[in-house]
C-alpha cells in the first residue's frame, strides 16, 4: 500500500489538554503510514517542538494561518484526508471552525459539545451563531430555546440534555469514538459511519519501566508507608473526588492507615479543601496541583490503587485511567458510562451513590486489605490494555476508517 499523507487538526502539548497529549502520542504510529501535517493554533513554536515525538521526518506542524496559506500554494494539501480531533472546550474552537469549512473524519472525544459551541459563539458575543446552531440541531424548537436563553430563561442543566453534536455528525466523512456509550447514543442513521476505537495508552509508560514503587515514592517525596490511593487530572465535581473523600473518611474512622494523593490542577469553582476538612482528612490527603506527564507516571507507579469516578458523564474516555491500567495499577470506577465497558476482571466497579457511598467505601477497604486481589487485578489490567489499546491499534483503525469513507473536496 502506498504512503497516504494526512492532515490532522488538533491542539498539541504543551496545551494542558488530554486531547493534545492523545494526538501527540498517536503521531509516530500515524506517520508510519505516510507523512502527517498537524494543524494547531500556534504552529511549531519552540514550546511545541520541545514536546513533539520523533516521527522520523514524516511530520510537519503548521499554524492555522500557515495551513490556510499552504492550501493556496499546495493544492494537494487540501485534497489529503483530514482528521479533526474534537473536544468539549475552547482548545477546539479552531478545529470546529475548520471542520465546518472543510469536513473530514471526525474524532469525537466527548458526546456532548455544548460547552464548545458556547466557546465558538456566545463567549465571542455571537448570540446569532448560537441560535443558528440550535436551529440546525432542533429546528424551530432550537430557535425558541436560543431566544429564551437570550431573554434570560436558561438552566445549566440544559447543557447536558442538548449535546449539540448532530450538525457535525451529519457533515462528517466517518466518525471515530472511544466507547460504546457514545456510539450507542448517536442517531441510528449515523451509527454505520461510526467506529469505536478504544482510547490508547501512552507509549511514555515505558519511561518508568523498572521503577519500583519505593523508588517512585522517593522521587515524589512520598512516605514509604502507608497504603496510597490516587486520583489524577483536573479537579472538577464530575470526577466525584467528594465521594472518594466521604468513603475514605469512613476508612479513617475504622482505623485504616492510608494516604490519598490527588494529582491535578485545582479548580477555582470547586473548593476541594472544604471537602477535605469536612471529613477530617487534612493530614491524610495531598493535593499536588498541576503535574507534568513524567510526574504523572511516577505517581502511578508509587500508588497502590486508583480512584477514577465520573458523574455526570458526557461520554469522555479517561486517558489517565488507561495509562494507570497499562502500568498495572488496580482501579475503582463507576459501573456505568464508558469506564464500565472494561471487563469485570480488569477494574472494580461500584454503583453511583449520590448520598452516602457505602459501596465505594467497602470496595476501597477491600482493596486496602487484600494484596492478592490488587496484584491479580493489576496484572489482568496491564495485560488487557497492552493487548487492545496501543497507539498502533489506533493508527491502523484511523487509516482503515479513512479508506472506508473517502473524502472529496469541492
Amino acid at each position: 500500500m502506498s504512503a497516504q499523507p494526512l492532515v490532522v487538526f488538533s491542539p498539541l502539548p504543551p496545551r494542558r489538554s488530554g486531547i493534545a497529549a492523545y494526538t501527540a502520542e498517536l503521531l509516530p504510529a500515524l506517520c508510519e503510514g505516510g507523512p502527517v501535517t498537524v494543524v494547531n493554533e500556534e504552529g511549531l513554536t519552540p514550546a511545541v517542538a520541545a514536546e513533539l515525538p520523533d516521527c522520523g521526518g514524516a511530520l510537519r506542524v503548521l499554524s492555522l494561518a500557515e495551513y490556510q496559506s499552504a492550501s493556496e500554494t499546495e493544492p494537494a494539501l487540501r485534497a489529503q484526508p483530514h482528521i479533526y480531533q474534537i473536544g468539549n472546550n475552547a482548545d477546539h474552537v479552531f478545529v470546529y471552525k475548520a471542520f465546518r469549512q472543510r469536513p473530514g473524519l471526525l474524532v469525537q472525544h466527548d458526546f456532548n459539545l455544548h460547552y464548545l459551541i458556547e466557546d465558538v459563539t456566545l463567549v465571542r458575543g455571537d448570540a446569532e451563531g448560537y441560535r443558528a446552531v440550535l436551529q440546525e440541531e432542533y429546528g424551530e424548537s432550537g430557535n425558541t430555546l436560543a431566544m429564551l436563553r437570550r431573554a434570560g430563561v436558561f438552566s445549566e442543566a440544559q447543557k447536558l440534555s442538548l449535546p449539540l453534536n448532530r450538525h457535525l455528525l451529519r457533515q462528517a466523512h466517518g466518525v471515530i469514538v472511544h466507547n460504546r456509550w457514545i456510539h450507542d447514543r448517536l442517531p441510528v442513521a449515523l451509527r454505520e459511519s461510526a467506529c469505536v476505537v478504544p482510547h490508547h495508552y501512552s507509549p511514555a509508560v515505558a519511561s518508568v519501566a523498572g521503577l519500583s514503587p519505593a523508588q517512585a515514592r522517593q522521587r515524589r517525596g512520598l512516605p514509604a508507608e502507608p497504603f496510597l490511593f490516587l486520583s489524577l487530572g483536573f479537579i472538577t465535581p464530575p470526577k466525584q473526588i467528594q465521594a472518594a473523600l466521604w468513603a475514605l473518611g469512613q476508612l479513617r474512622q475504622r482505623g485504616r492507615q492510608f494516604r490519598y494523593v490527588i494529582v491535578g490542577e485545582r479548580n477555582a469553582g470547586f473548593d476541594i479543601d472544604a471537602h477535605i476538612r469536612r471529613h477530617g482528612l487534612e493530614d491524610w490527603v495531598t493535593v499536588t496541583g498541576y503535574a507534568p506527564e513524567s510526574d504523572f507516571f511516577e505517581y502511578i507507579v508509587a500508588a497502590d490503587a486508583l480512584i477514577n469516578l465520573r458523574h455526570p458523564t458526557v461520554g469522555e474516555s479517561s486517558g489517565t485511567l488507561v495509562r494507570a491500567l497499562a502500568l498495572g495499577l488496580p482501579a475503582v470506577v463507576h459501573n456505568f458510562g464508558p469506564s464500565s465497558e472494561y471487563p469485570d476482571d480488569v477494574v472494580l466497579k461500584v454503583p453511583l451513590e449520590l448520598g452516602s457511598p457505602d459501596a465505594l467505601a467497602a470496595t476501597l477497604d477491600t482493596l486496602l486489605t487484600h494484596a492478592e486481589l490488587r496484584e491479580a487485578l493489576g496484572t489482568r489490567a496491564a495485560r488487557h490494555i497492552r493487548a487492545h489499546c496501543s497507539v498502533q491499534h489506533s493508527a491502523q483503525a484511523y487509516r482503515a476508517w479513512l479508506a472506508r469513507f473517502p473524502q472529496t473536496v469541492a
